[in-house]
């Protein structure tokens, strides 16, 4: 009977029971519970009031812990980031004064002046010689060699604010510093000061000294590294002073409430940073300010937490968070009274307010109970009137958004749903309207946004394409050759990439290899890589020499004009006489090479670099002599392959691709390689691929 009725009778019956069916029930339960409610209002009131105040105080008592440890992990993050940059920084000064060492000969010394005879307050370059060394031409040329670390050292100093010099101590006696400092001790050896004895007792790796206060009363701190000369041994140490009184000021002057603290400990538990370390009765012993060893204990089991404990003779909530780069503890507490105080006045505030409700209760009550006999009579009158009224003014409208949408479904995006109401159905219009419209234009839109990127990846697949086609690819390269034998492949990270590879023949027994990296990816790698494979090519073919060192030179000069982007690619460049086996190599900042000879195994040959090609106009590059032997063989490849990575951020690493390649090490190139590409494959897995992969093989065959 009821599933073929008009929606409108049923919306009038349901209303009609319900709304006098719920009068009725309301009317005979109301009786009994306002009774039993005056009962229980008292006791319910009172246990609200215990409940909440437990509550509060647990609420309270969470939210302090989580603040607190937010606070503490903040600013140790913030503190962090500032002293890992100084880390870097000087770092990166020291790889930059190893390569000077490396590459002494491309440089051009330069006169620096003694401390004293510099401005005060004026960044610059000095040095001077610790007591007893004697200027000898070797103590000369490494002079010579540091004046060069301006170039580096001024840019660092300009970029970090928080580093107040750069300064050298070199094992045969030299004080170099980069600084606006012009102070001079002639008794000054830096080979004493604890910053060298404690870097050289660890060399590589970079060390923090404790804190101290320098000659205006700042908190300082220094950060030291060995750096090695051109024979791999350690020269010298790099270091510089860092200002933390910035860091000290914001701790002291952080306030947690009206009894929180903030402060600092170093590795060693004393503090760097406290409120009250300015007076004069300050203790600067913690264990003093705690009853156990059960904070101490906690900082040296975990890097940060939360706990509640005794300090300064107060029960509190303390939380720390430890600073990866120095081991210090950023700490901050807040008496434990503080946090509850808030529950504690809630609890009075409603003891007093129940009483009042309760006395108010009763006397309402009794007028509530006479006018609801009143207001039942009233009510179920005007519900049987409104309920017809009602019941029209729902399904009417309804029916008409109906034929509406109807019409929007069939494809009709120009029809518009008549709106005549300002209530819910009205409002449903106005989005189906708006919807209509949004559809409309979203439709539009993602027409015009699928074709766009369509034009893209056609244009970026035809880069590919491109790139694909300049590298050589047709294998065997030389089909009417029968003394060589070689592969090659570049497998690009995006749609193109900055690696490429080239041989070819400068004359008829010469034969020319190149391997090379752009220092960025994606298309403007790839453009970079078009002109340097050009360039190369075309002063190997027109050179008269065979000689790779005169190529990449001439190459650097062309490519380092208008070099706006600060591109650089790394070379490996080699001219092989094929009838004696006789080749000469340049590498230009680029992975070693390696050689199996015959029926032998595949091992990396090291030797000296020259800078990347397009660092600097005017470099000159150096090259090596080697010997290749029927049969022997020559594997060279980009950083891609070494550092391919799986999910564990692990690299894939040379020794992993000499084991590969020795797999089948008397295979043909193509096998080889192959055997690489697989190995690689199976240690990556899953992980993307975030770096150009590019190899070549050689065999010298000869009459083999």
């Amino acid at each position: 009977m009821f599933k073929n009725m008009k929606i409108s009778i049923k919306i009038l019956l349901v209303i009609i029971t319900m709304s006098l069916g719920s009068l009725i029930i309301v009317f005979a339960a109301s009786y009994y519970f306002m009774n039993y409610m005056v009962n229980e209002f008292q006791t319910t009131n009172l246990t609200l009031g215990l409940n909440f105040t437990d509550l509060s105080k647990e609420s309270l008592l969470e939210q302090t812990e989580y603040y607190l440890e937010m606070l503490v992990t903040k600013q140790a993050d913030t503190a962090n980031d500032e002293l890992y940059l100084v880390n870097r920084n000087v770092t990166e000064a020291a790889d930059y004064t190893h390569s000077l060492y490396m590459d002494s000969d491309n440089f051009v010394g330069k006169e620096m002046p003694r401390p004293d005879k510099t401005t005060d307050g004026v960044a610059c370059q000095k040095y001077f010689l610790a007591k007893g060394v004697k200027e000898t031409p070797a103590v000369k040329k490494e002079v010579s060699i540091l004046s060069n670390c301006e170039y580096m050292f001024a840019t660092i100093l300009k970029n970090n604010p928080k580093m107040n010099n750069i300064y050298i101590g070199t094992k045969s006696g030299i004080s170099y510093r980069y600084s606006k400092s012009n102070l001079y001790n002639p008794d000054y050896d830096p080979r004493e000061r604890d910053w060298y004895k404690t870097a050289m007792s660890m060399p590589d790796h970079l060390i923090w000294l404790p804190t101290y206060l320098d000659s205006y009363g700042n908190t300082c701190i220094t950060a030291a590294i060995t750096y090695r000369d051109e024979s791999g041994k350690v020269a010298g140490v790099v270091a510089s002073d860092i200002s933390l009184q910035d860091l000290v000021n914001e701790v002291t002057s952080l306030q947690l409430g009206e009894t929180g603290t903030c402060f600092m400990l170093d590795e060693n538990y004393n503090f760097v940073a406290h409120p009250d370390m300015g007076k004069e009765n300050f203790d600067n012993n913690i264990r003093n300010y705690f009853p156990d060893n059960t904070f101490i204990s906690a900082l040296a089991k975990d890097p940060w937490g939360v706990m509640e404990t005794t300090y300064n003779g107060k029960e509190c909530y303390l939380a720390y968070s430890k600073l990866v780069e120095t081991g210090w503890f950023f700490c901050a507490s807040i008496e434990k009274d503080e946090i509850t105080e808030p529950a504690r006045l809630a609890r009075d505030d409603g003891y007093r307010l129940t009483q009042n409700s309760q006395d108010n209760m009763q006397a309402i009550l009794f007028n509530v109970f006479k006018l609801f006999m009143i207001y039942f009579a009233i009510v179920g009158i005007l519900i049987v009137i409104i309920s017809f009224t009602v019941s029209g003014t729902i399904t009417r409208p309804i029916q008409r958004l109906t034929k509406s949408i109807q019409s929007i479904g069939e494809g009709n995006f120009d029809h518009k749903i008549m709106v005549e109401s300002g209530d819910e159905v009205g409002q449903l219009a106005r989005k189906f309207n708006n919807m209509q419209d949004d559809l409309k234009a979203y439709m539009e839109n993602i027409t015009q946004v699928t074709a766009e990127k369509e034009k893209i990846q056609t244009e970026l697949s035809v880069a590919a394409r491109i790139q694909e086609d300049m590298l050589p690819n047709i294998f065997p390269a030389f089909p009417d050759r029968t003394d060589i034998e070689l592969f090659a492949s570049m497998d690009p990270a995006k749609e193109v990439g900055g690696d490429f590879y080239d041989f070819f023949l400068v004359d008829k027994d010469h034969l020319a290899l190149v391997i090379a990296d752009v220092s960025d990816k994606g298309v403007p790698a790839a453009l970079f890589m078009v002109i340097a494979k050009t360039l190369i090519k075309n002063h190997a073919q027109t050179s008269s020499t065979f000689s790779p060192a005169e190529v990449l030179t001439k190459a650097n000069n062309q490519l380092c004009e208008g070099n706006e982007a600060s591109l650089f690619v790394t070379t490996w460049f080699a001219i092989i006489d094929l009838k004696t086996g006789k080749g000469l190599a340049a590498n230009a900042g680029h992975e070693h090479p390696a050689l199996r000879r015959k029926d032998g195994k595949y091992e990396l040959i090291t030797y000296r670099h020259s800078p990347a090609v397009a660092v600097m106009e005017g470099m000159k590059f150096t090259e090596h002599a080697f010997q290749l032997y029927p049969g022997d063989s020559i594997f060279v490849y980009t950083d891609g392959v070494p550092e391919a990575s799986n999910k564990e951020k692990e690299l894939f690493g040379s020794d992993r691709m000499i084991e590969a390649l020795n797999i089948e090490p008397d295979a043909p190139p193509e096998i080889v390689m192959r055997n690489v590409r697989k190995t690689i494959d199976e240690f990556v897995g899953d992980a993307p691929q975030f770096d150009d992969m590019t190899m070549l093989c050689f065999r010298y065959k000869c009459n083999e």
